[in-house]
């Protein structure tokens, strides 16, 4: 195997090195590797390799490598930053999630970063590193309210939090609104501002944008990223000068006591959480907010909130604070269509939408990517344009895994801080004031419907049925259907109400392959991946030779691709697991009350399915529609 030379970085110390390794072996041997090449000149790395910890210079999700620039010591001398990933030590180096079989590795980039074992205790900065500023020239923008675009270059964004990459943003309707709500609310008015809504809706990226719009000769900004296991991060936008820092709770009233009588000042604290670990934060800036007694110029104060809500705040501070909430909805699929219609835009997210196929390759269009991307991200542009579909759904798996309970989630009126970080979105109610939680995706649905049981998603739905977003009625049906098979057993009815079927409790199987297959019971499989037009369960019985693919839907119509259908036949009858089938029923299920309206939109693959006894052309006719009762009205 070739070698390659890595650019190692040391926390704390600043300082930068190359180790010549071959990518077959392990991340422990790189450990190794960098003890012998640094013990004999430095004491610090006299320690058994395997104490050393190592993160991978590449934030995840993303495919540029930390720069070794004139800021690279600076950010090693902060502490260690949570955004870059550890590399395991049973990991190889050629590991697609690390550097690959062939890694583009550039120039002038750091690939390493390495955490001694001494320093692993505190990552907390020197009160000295803290209160250098860092100054660079810097220049404003310009705000189109009628653009639909607005770009961030790397430079407006080191050091503040955010991804520190070239970024053209989107302007959905949410931007703009955004921006109303800083320059009206907060700017004009002198409202104290709270930008609250999920993770991954662009509040952050709008807030610094709306920050390099404002005019530099009456305004000077001071944005405070705030994090819980790392340094925060401060920039100053004063004239024509961007300047940045560390800072800690201790630093937050000098930073805000600037002495610049010609100024008005703008406090944007991003990342704010109703955590303990902000409480000291919060009160010195409210302080500050409200005893400008004597002071010539406006002070000015939002939060940009990494939560849907601020939780219990006392009525008399809100009073006091004239404060103003402004809420920041999850994204649509039509949102992320017309995003992606710039070609820029589009060539800078296209590696993100790497969802499995579903289409020929011919036919997968960058709005069929995206489709099929939005059922992993759903809601969350952050997953949709700044993961790979594989973390998303490990991150989301993750989430309902560390659930105490999945009925916890389903009936409680609170989410915890880890849920809501993932499993849900937000969308203003369409016909009332207020807003509601959906689950962010039709993948985080189902990974909790194969987890919970059917009365607690009842109890959930209950409380999301006036949803803006249609396809959530979809997603959710889909989580009764699966819930109710796993715990119980469920009920298909005809038009009337009438039970036409009964399918008995079973076990599921999630994955897209072929699962062992027992000749004494039924086997139902959930696939992982999206097949639009295609199934969402199959079920498999061995012993009497039976296939039958099931479709659910609350659509009144749905496309049928027939191929998807013959090509997990055509899997079966290739593994090891394949019989003759003597039985093929296909299946769509539908909510009670659209049974008699529903229709199939587009058909394709016609006489496919001929091996299997469904002539040419008659495969509409052989479909079987059966219903669910009322979605939020299932006999109990």
């Amino acid at each position: 195997m070739a070698e390659v030379e890595l650019e190692c970085a040391v926390y704390g110390e600043g300082t930068v090195f190359p180790v010549t390794i071959a990518l077959d072996v392990k991340v422990s041997a790189l450990q190794e590797a960098i003890v012998n090449e640094k013990k004999d000149v430095n004491e610090r790395f006299k320690v058994d390799p395997a104490k050393l910890t190592l993160y991978l210079a590449r934030k995840e999700g993303e495919t540029t490598w930390l720069a070794d620039d004139r800021s690279v010591k600076n950010f090693l001398q902060a502490g260690k930053s949570a955004e870059y990933e550890r590399m395991r030590s049973s990991w190889k180096l050629n590991k697609k999630e690390l550097f690959g079989a062939n890694p583009s590795l550039g120039e002038k980039n750091i690939h390493v970063l390495v955490e001694l074992p001494e320093a692993q205790q505190s990552a907390v900065p020197t009160k000295k590193q803290r209160l250098e500023w860092r100054s660079t020239r810097w220049g404003s923008h310009a705000y189109d309210p009628n653009s639909q675009y607005f770009l961030l270059e790397k430079e407006d964004v080191d050091e503040s939090g955010l991804p520190p990459v070239r970024m053209m943003l989107y302007c959905r309707p949410s931007f703009h609104r955004q921006f109303e709500f800083l320059r009206d609310e907060v700017l004009n008015k002198g409202h104290l501002g709270w930008i609250l809504g999920p993770p991954g809706t662009g509040k952050s990226t709008t807030a610094m944008a709306f920050a390099s719009t404002l005019n530099r000769s009456e305004w000077m900004v001071t944005w405070i990223h705030v994090g819980k296991f790392m340094g925060w991060q401060c920039v100053r936008l004063i004239g024509d000068e961007r300047k940045t820092r560390i800072l800690d709770i201790s630093d937050v009233d000098d930073v805000l006591m600037v002495d610049d009588d010609k100024k008005h000042h703008l406090v944007l604290v991003d990342g704010w959480t109703a955590a303990d670990e902000f409480i000291k934060l919060t009160r010195k800036c409210v302080r500050w907010f409200l005893h400008s007694n004597g002071v010539k110029q406006r002070r000015r104060l939002a939060f940009v909130c990494s939560v849907a809500t601020r939780g219990k705040f006392q009525e008399d501070m809100d009073i006091l604070t004239r404060a103003r909430e402004f809420r920041v909805w999850s994204w649509t699929l039509d949102e992320y269509l017309n995003a992606i219609k710039d070609d820029d835009v589009f060539e800078s997210v296209t590696q993100r939408l790497d969802s499995p196929a579903v289409l020929p390759d011919e036919e997968m269009t960058r709005e069929a990517m995206v489709e099929s991307k939005y059922y992993y991200a759903g809601g969350s542009c952050r997953y949709m344009f700044h993961f790979h579909t594989a973390t998303v759904a490990t991150k989301l798996s993750d989430a309902v895994d560390s659930l105490n309970a999945a009925a916890t989630v389903a009936t409680s009126g609170q989410h915890s801080s880890s849920s809501i970080n993932r499993l849900f979105g937000m969308f203003k109610r369409p016909h009332d004031v207020g807003a509601v939680s959906p689950v962010i995706s039709q993948y985080a649905a189902t990974l909790i419907a194969v987890r919970c049981g059917p009365e607690a998603i009842k109890k959930f739905m209950s409380t999301h049925r006036d949803s803006s977003n249609p396809a959530l009625n979809g997603w959710m049906l889909e989580m009764v259907f699966f819930a109710s098979l796993r715990n119980g057993g469920l009920a298909l009815v005809d038009a009337a109400g009438n039970t036409v079927d009964m399918w008995g409790e079973s076990v599921i199987v999630v994955g897209d392959g072929i699962p062992a297959l027992y000749s004494a019971h039924p086997v139902w499989i959930k696939p992982e991946k999206w097949n639009q037009g295609g199934y969402d369960a199959i079920m498999v019985c061995k012993r009497t030779q039976h296939v039958r693919f099931v479709q659910v839907t609350s659509a009144h119509k749905h496309s049928f691709r027939i191929d998807h259908f013959y090509g997990w036949l055509k899997m079966l009858s290739e593994s090891p697991q394949s019989f003759e089938v003597k039985t093929m029923e296909i299946i769509f299920v539908v909510e009670q009350d659209k049974l008699s309206t529903f229709n199939f939109s587009t058909v394709t693959g016609n006489g496919l399915l001929v091996p299997f006894g469904w002539p040419k052309g008659k495969e509409t006719d052989l479909v079987r529609l059966v219903g669910i009762r009322g979605l939020y009205n299932l006999s109990h």
